[in-house]
């Protein structure tokens, strides 16, 4: 009897920290049409945002990134064009999101984004540990560090890539979820320009 119940217990087992595991992950956010500042002139600047899912089996976005960043972060890719003749500086800190009750979720620093990895993303709900090995987790930090979004001067001509890396937003609470980028400036000018995307989650 003890034989024959012990693989039913651990199949039981298994599922539930599977599903478990989905429920924890960020909600991935389709983007819906930008409400983007338009750049008059010579002075354009394009802002790109993807929204970043690395759930799944051999997902090729994992692959890329060399990490699941899903499991922790609700994540954003982010790539700058400088097609003026000034330079643009860019704050990668100055970033906000707005989920369906508009709490805002400002965007992580570094130090922030480690601790909320060491706390494998919990934000207030229930999670199961993700057990990973310290050489591991040494290797997963220091890749979150090299990809969020830095602060620097984009010259003429020029680009800048990285991530924007916020909590989690909770699956019931992404119908119409809005990013505000507003830490870009060119040269010259007295105010930093802004830009806003909205997104919702999958099948809202």
């Amino acid at each position: 009897m003890l034989l024959s119940f012990r693989p039913r217990s651990y199949w039981v087992l298994v599922i539930v920290l599977l599903q478990s595991s989905c429920a924890n992950r960020a909600p991935y956010l389709n983007p819906t049409v930008p409400e983007t500042e338009p750049s008059a002139g010579s002075n354009q600047v394009i802002v790109e945002i993807k929204p970043v899912e690395t759930s799944g089996i051999r997902n090729p976005e994992r692959e890329r990134l060399g990490i699941d960043l899903s499991v922790y972060y609700t994540a954003f890719e982010v790539t700058i064009r400088n097609q003026t003749s000034h330079a643009v500086s860019v704050d990668g800190q100055d970033a906000l999101l707005l989920d369906d009750d508009r709490k805002p979720y400002r965007v992580l620093s570094a130090e922030e984004s480690m601790d909320y990895y060491r706390s494998k993303g919990a934000s207030g709900e229930i999670t199961f540990p993700i057990l990973k090995s310290l050489a591991q987790s040494r290797e997963e930090m220091e890749k979150i560090r090299g990809l969020r979004l830095k602060n620097s001067e984009i010259p003429s001509g020029g680009s800048e890539n990285g991530m924007l890396l916020f909590q989690k937003i909770l699956p019931d609470k992404c119908r119409q979820v809005s990013l505000s980028l507003k830490g870009i400036r060119i040269a010259g000018e007295e105010q930093n320009r802004e830009f806003r995307f909205t997104f919702s989650c999958g099948g809202s």
